[in-house]
């Protein structure tokens, strides 16, 4: 099965990441960021250490959303009920 042109967004590279927290939480763990991309969080907000894989920022989920997307990352999906792990993607430049 073909997939029709008009459903290709683009060829180029996509860096993703995933936020995890509760929206009754200040405290929220984020999955997927670069070294840089880290710095520039925890300059910002408190940063209260690692998690598996991760990093833990105390603030809400939404401000860290909100945040990435002044880095340019724009959430794709969402999931969950208690806790919420939201997927955001970026494009990368060449």
């Amino acid at each position: 099965m073909e997939i029709p042109a008009s459903v290709i967004v683009s060829s180029g590279m996509h860096a993703y990441v995933v936020v995890k927290a509760s929206l009754h939480a200040n405290d929220t763990s984020i999955f997927g960021l670069n070294p840089t991309e880290v710095n520039a969080l925890a300059k910002r907000f408190n940063s209260s250490g690692t998690v598996i894989n991760g990093v833990m920022i105390q603030t809400t989920p939404l401000r860290i959303i909100n945040a990435l997307g002044e880095l340019g990352y724009r959430v794709v999906s969402t999931c969950g009920d208690a806790e919420i792990c939201w997927t955001l993607e970026r494009e990368l430049t060449s």
